[in-house]
């Protein structure tokens, strides 16, 4: 049977705002080189009767019926850059890295069971990044990464943005806001996954920055 298409929020009654961390990680390798690490994490569950009837992986689950469905992703981005602008006040530059989500989707009811679907999906991107310090305690900085891919089991694109403004409140200790937009747009075909998955977030991000 032909799989249904499931909106998360609309057929299932997830909210459309959600608190999420992020964990971010970069070392110097010499005055332009440099390696990074970042590690988000999204998990959202709900429990709704359904408007209508829904065919997902083996099982029918019809309307009227309560089901409960989780979705997690858990994304690591690892990195390395050259930049190529390197001075007092401003940097820019290039990034090559692997951006890697595990996706895990389920739908489970009583008396019909449940069936989920997990996929780890590892993309090439390709990221370009800058900064400016308009004083020695305000910097704004920006960085994209992106990709579109169609090779063996995978098909898609990638974009995950992030625009923000940092604070020193100390030489090694700040504060900083940033505006953060990631979407989705990805095929797969795998004996544990087989479907689409379109998916995004976007929000205001404020984090502590400390340095060494």
């Amino acid at each position: 049977q032909v799989g249904t298409e499931v909106s998360f929020e609309e057929d299932l009654g997830f909210t459309e705002r959600n608190d999420m961390p992020t964990f971010l990680a970069s070392v110097r390798l010499g005055e332009r080189w440099k390696i990074e690490a970042e590690y988000l994490s999204l998990q959202r569950d709900n429990s709704r009767a359904l408007s209508r009837t829904i065919n997902w992986g083996d099982n029918t689950y019809p309307a009227g019926m309560t089901v409960t469905s989780e979705f997690s992703s858990d994304i690591l981005r690892l990195s390395g850059a050259y930049s190529f602008i390197k001075d007092a006040r401003m940097e820019a530059g290039v990034a090559l890295g692997l951006h890697s989500t595990d996706f895990k989707v389920s739908i489970a009811a009583a008396g019909i069971g449940s069936d989920t679907g997990e996929v780890l999906a590892p993309l090439p991107t390709l990221g370009f990044y800058g900064a400016y310090a308009f004083t020695p305690k305000w910097l704004l900085s920006g960085r994209v990464d992106i990709f579109s891919l169609d090779y063996d089991d995978y098909e898609g694109q990638l974009i995950n943005a992030t625009l923000g403004v940092d604070y020193r409140l100390f030489r090694n200790l700040g504060l900083g806001l940033a505006y953060r937009y990631i979407d989705y747009d990805l095929s797969v075909t795998t004996s544990d996954y087989n479907g689409a998955i379109n998916y995004g977030f976007s929000g205001p991000l404020l984090y502590l920055v400390s340095s060494f």
